[in-house]
């Protein structure tokens, strides 16, 4: 079985390069959620329909042309099309030509629109068509789209963009990854979040050791808001082409230059001495939050290439409060309160509790801490010919910072000393090229190729072991998560082919995901003294079982823990895989107010573990297949 995988691997990595190499179409991707569709059909004054009606559609931005020819039925469908605005113009022999109004083609969305013809006369005239109808090609349940003007328009603190996917239906937050600057992960439909799948471009956008998008909740955000067209939050059910996931698809669409130069530019500042004081404070932390960048795009040859770029900063300022638990800022020793209340201290050693709370006052306070980082975005698209268009991006995001492992700007209060914090550091660099081929007035191809790499390692303001004393601190000294380090390289290689016909819609695909991840977390490898209350002798403070019990304090005091935890052995491991999936989809016009879409994929993942017998070391793959199938009934009025 193995065997076979591997052999079906390397065909499959042939096949695609061929298929870049020679423009030739290959069935070989399972998703591509980031382009649209135009669908319509042309009627005669007599509401009969014309076939080999000529059907030319232009992209408003760029000029790029688009043309076809009316079926038997006489109907045209433009498949696989990029989001955004167009225009078509419609011609036939002994007709008057007619032009549509402005067109918008949303992410994963069809739209509609039907021409009505006049007879020629001694004067040609043009007629412009009603205002297209925007339709859904399925039954797609939930699934809404985020245009630009709300993601530009709408308040968003932290300015992340896939916050606004909680306006839509179904999709609430999930706890993990939670805090004033990130909603965590989205849950849809119930389903936890590490169930959602992010497709940018078409490409993935995932990382698939965390289960979240790439960079996931550590850095501020990837993409700036200002880089981002819109984006359609869907069910995984939406049909055969959408796999890889048990919850929600987010398929996103960035922009691109056009024929017009344009640019923007923005700055934000929120500042502390704007708010309120927090009622559990008796100071004022100083706090700012600057956010500024820009973007500029155009022609760099009209109608041919184009060009469109961003840069987005973030710097965060924000104090971190340090407290004990009781919400003071100083540690007091309590004397007892009787035999079955015992206190912090005696009198044999009072000093030496007084003295060890003194020092542990010390950690109280303000800390300075920042959160930093930048988002950069580059993309140029080129018309190749009248049917190739090419397109290439690349984009990047930094963070880092001090004491920003944990931090939430909005409640920077923690009871956890200082030294139990550290440095984070996340970097993304993603590359991604398509191709858009019309292979023939029918036969249309998207492929795409990215390679990604999301680089995520921290380090502790400690090495000395962590120390936790309840109901005084949580804990200070190393944090038995730090330090770790993630590293994950990808590389995703995907092709979607639509073909038309009289009365069906075609869509075949498939995609390889080839992951690899070097993973270090030494959990609590630096050891973990928690000093709970302990029963000792009380001449020589040995622990001792029915003696003098301590309390915390005094425990830690005369360095008696309860428990010493430390976990050995290896701290590295290298969860690798390797994913394949490959779907086909039928959608049947039975009549103009009911399609019928059927369709199946499937998908095998590969987990790669490393054994090491006497002789030398090998590498062991687990396969995991996984099969769907798809039907839906669309029924449309007219």
């Amino acid at each position: 079985m193995r065997r076979a995988t591997f052999v079906l691997a390397a065909v499959f990595l042939f096949v695609f390069v061929f298929v870049a190499t020679t423009q030739l179409a290959v069935p070989c991707l399972a998703q591509d959620g980031s382009t649209g569709s135009i669908h319509g059909t042309v009627f005669d004054p007599n509401i009969r329909r014309i076939a080999g009606a000529n059907v030319v559609l232009v992209n408003s931005a760029t000029g790029f042309h688009y043309e076809q020819a009316t079926n038997g039925q006489g109907q045209f469908a433009f498949e696989l099309l990029p989001p955004g605005d167009y225009a078509a113009r419609v011609t036939s022999e002994g007709m008057s030509p007619q032009l549509s109004q402005t067109l918008h083609v949303d992410v994963g969305g069809v739209t509609e629109i039907s021409f009505r013809m006049t007879l020629a006369g001694a004067h040609e005239s043009i007629t412009v068509s009603a205002e297209p109808k925007a339709v859904e090609s399925g039954p797609r349940g939930l699934s809404s789209v985020i245009d630009e003007r709300a993601i530009l328009n709408l308040p968003l603190n932290g300015r992340r963009f896939t916050d606004l996917a909680l306006l839509t239906p179904g999709v609430t937050q999930d706890p993990r990854g939670l805090n004033s600057t990130s909603n965590g992960d989205l849950a849809f439909g119930g389903i936890r979040g590490f169930q959602t799948s992010y497709l940018v471009d078409g490409a993935d956008n995932n990382n698939a050791f965390f289960a979240q998008a790439r960079g996931r909740y550590r850095a501020p955000y990837q993409f700036s808001n200002e880089v981002i067209q819109e984006f359609r939050v869907s069910p995984n059910s939406v049909s055969a082409e959408a796999g890889r996931t048990g919850g929600a698809v987010v398929n996103v669409v960035t922009k691109s230059g056009s024929n017009k130069f344009h640019g923007t530019g923005f700055y934000y500042l929120r500042d502390s001495s704007f708010d309120a004081r927090d009622p559990f404070l008796n100071v004022k932390p100083n706090g700012q939050q600057h956010q500024f960048g820009f973007t500029v795009g155009g022609p760099v040859r009209r109608n041919r290439v184009f060009f469109f770029a961003s840069y987005d900063q973030h710097i965060f300022h924000e104090p971190t409060v340090v407290r004990f638990v009781n919400g003071g800022s100083v540690v007091l020793p309590q004397p007892g309160a009787g035999p079955a209340t015992p206190g912090d201290y005696e009198a044999s050693d009072q000093s030496l509790v007084f003295a060890t709370a003194a020092q542990l006052s010390q950690q109280a306070g303000l800390y300075p801490s920042q959160l930093l980082g930048n988002a950069g975005f580059a993309k140029l698209d080129v018309n190749l010919s009248s049917r190739n268009l090419f397109s290439v991006r690349v984009s990047t995001s930094l963070y880092s910072g001090q004491n920003n492992v944990f931090l939430d700007p909005s409640s920077p209060v923690t009871t956890y000393g200082i030294s139990d914090n550290g440095v984070e550091h996340v970097e993304t660099e993603t590359v991604r090229a398509s191709l858009t081929s019309s292979l023939s007035l029918k036969l249309v191809s998207h492929l795409r190729a990215q390679f990604s790499r999301d680089l995520q390692w921290s380090e502790s303001n400690s090495n000395a072991p962590l120390s936790r004393i309840p109901g005084i601190l949580e804990g200070f000294g190393r944090s038995t998560i730090l330090p770790r380090e993630t590293r994950e390289h990808r590389a995703h290689f995907a092709e979607t082919i639509s073909r038309e016909g009289e009365r069906h819609s075609w869509k075949f695909g498939g995609d390889a995901l080839l992951t690899q991840i070097y993973n270090f977390f030494p959990s609590t490898f630096g050891g973990e003294y928690i000093f709970d209350p302990i029963k000792v002798d009380p001449f020589t403070f040995q622990p001792l079982i029915g003696g003098l019990q301590l309390t915390p304090l005094r425990a830690y005091a005369h360095q008696v823990p309860h428990y010493y935890i430390q976990r050995l052995g290896s701290a590295v491991s290298h969860p690798n895989t390797n994913e394949y999936a490959a779907f086909a989809q039928d959608t049947v016009r039975i009549n103009d107010h009911l399609d019928v879409t059927a369709g199946a994929a499937r998908g095998d993942r590969l987990f790669a573990r490393r054994e090491s017998p006497i002789r030398g070391t090998r590498r062991v793959w687990t396969i995991f297949p996984a099969y769907s199938a798809d039907l839906q009934l669309d029924r449309r009025k007219r």
